[in-house]
């Protein structure tokens, strides 16, 4: 299993104080919006993987929050510097970002220090150099004594050809060579170079991973779930609510299965709780996570129950289609207590009321309780959520559905059904052709989704049933 991050490439780690533009230059290295940028100091807190093709060789890139001294252990600013640590760590060359607004400070030749003593190649980055006044600002920075000295701007991509024909000559020097580039490999180039790089990613079809976001109210645990599935402490884990702001992806490799790429989301609040700017965008970011997942982990605290949030966030999963699989955390809290465990039962179950089919797990992240189960569940919905069918079987099972209870009358129409055929997977969809397809009763739309998918044994995930007008004969 990996973080993101893989041996057979080389790694480049953003890193300085916060705000000085590190997710800025991450969004133009990766022609993104991925990371969340605003000019509030520490807006990125966990590291956030993402490969870049540097003239045919490809880049892990990591984005990391700022580097800025906590006054304790538990301090939010030293678990963020714990974990751009850890990226250090994992690179192989650093990109250490300083501000020529802000000028030469303090916290900058700390942090310049720290990395000297690493022994790595390190690129001095002057961000925000917009104007010819501000390069020569930039030799300030020269005071730090590093050999190499770059004025950019991120926000505008100036300065950054020799960035990258630097590095990807020191890169060669180390060894790392060109990037074969073959059909179907897991990194295919997705566009044309410019600048000398291209972004790249997985997909969300054929050979690439299952995609799977984890959402729920914030402190529920679902950093802590992340990190006991994937046996790191990855997301930065603490006792105060909303300390995962951004989406972030950690790619799980697997043998003898698909990889699956879990997407940490914040904690989604009710709007009437939402002041903060930064959150209302991580609150964006979490539904478009929810968008672009195979499967949603919906992650519920057993010692609080299930509120009106909770329902809402189960509500987004039926209405964008997903496979969903729900998750009492923290149940190793409650099992004693046989009367809660029945009130939590039914608060699940009138929760889940239009979306009964999906599963659901009684968890510990604390300690681990049935989390090894989960990754074997997210296979079986996934399988039963890529389930293709062929148009002779959909039609059996349409038959036999309408044997079973004919279509009724509507308001004074005889309705008929001719024909189905499935026409998408992800959900499994089906359009059936019909005489008064706007006509068709709801609880009637249900029967015949149930009936799709009990007979398909796909028991566990949504089916799309969408109806279409016969065209009619000459």
């Amino acid at each position: 299993m990996t973080s993101g991050k893989t041996e057979s490439r080389p790694c480049i780690a953003l890193v300085g104080r916060p705000n000085v533009g590190k997710s800025t230059l991450f969004n133009r290295l990766t022609r993104s919006r991925d990371a969340l940028v605003d000019f509030t100091p520490g807006v990125t807190r966990d590291r956030r993987y993402a490969t870049v093709d540097i003239s045919g060789l490809l880049v892990d890139i990591i984005d990391t929050g700022g580097i800025e001294d906590g006054e304790t252990g538990a301090d939010i600013s030293t678990l963020v510097t714990r974990e751009s640590m850890k990226a250090i760590d994992e690179a192989d060359i650093i990109y250490f970002i300083v501000d020529v607004k802000t000028g030469l400070t303090p916290a900058d030749q700390d942090i310049s220090d720290r990395l000297r003593t690493l022994c790595k190649p390190i690129f001095l980055l002057v961000n925000k150099v917009d104007s010819k006044r501000q390069e020569i600002d930039a030799s300030e920075f020269y005071a730090m004594g590093m050999e190499r000295l770059y004025a950019v701007s991120a926000a505008h991509g100036r300065g950054l050809q020799a960035l990258f024909t630097d590095t990807r000559s020191q890169l060669e020097h180390m060894g790392f060579k060109e990037a074969e580039r073959k059909a179907g490999a897991d990194f295919p180039d997705t566009g044309a170079a410019q600048d000398g790089y291209t972004h790249t990613e997985t997909g969300p079809t054929g050979n690439g991973p299952i995609r799977v976001s984890i959402i729920g109210r914030p402190n529920v645990g679902k950093s802590s779930l992340l990190n006991r599935i994937t046996g790191q402490e990855r997301m930065i884990v603490a006792d105060m609510p909303g300390t995962t702001r951004d989406a972030v992806d950690t790619l799980l490799r697997r043998t003898g299965g698909h990889d699956i790429l879990f997407t940490d989301t914040a904690g989604i609040r009710r709007k009437a709780r939402v002041r903060d700017k930064i959150e209302k965008f991580s609150i964006i970011k979490a539904i478009d996570a929810i968008k672009d997942s195979d499967v949603v982990l919906v992650v519920l605290d057993a010692t609080e129950g299930i509120t009106d949030q909770d329902q809402k966030l189960i509500g987004y999963t039926e209405q964008y289609g997903k496979a969903c699989i729900t998750l009492y955390n923290k149940f190793d809290l409650i099992q004693q207590d046989q009367r809660l465990v029945r009130l939590r039962n039914e608060e699940l179950k009138r929760a889940k009321r239009f979306i009964s089919y999906a599963p659901h797990m009684n968890i510990s992240a604390l300690t681990g309780r049935r989390v090894e189960k989960i990754l074997p569940v997210i296979d079986r919905v996934f399988q039963h959520f890529s389930t293709e069918c062929s148009t002779g079987r959909a039609n059996r099972i349409l038959q036999r559905a309408i044997a079973r209870r004919n279509p009724p009358i509507s308001k004074g129409h005889h309705l008929k059904l001719y024909y189905t055929t499935q026409v998408a997977v992800k959900p499994p969809t089906f359009v059936i052709f019909a005489n008064y397809p706007d006509k068709i009763p709801d609880q009637y739309r249900r029967f015949l989704t149930n009936r799709f998918r009990e007979d398909l044994g796909i028991e566990d995930v949504p089916v799309k049933i969408l109806f279409r007008q016969r065209e009619r004969r000459e």
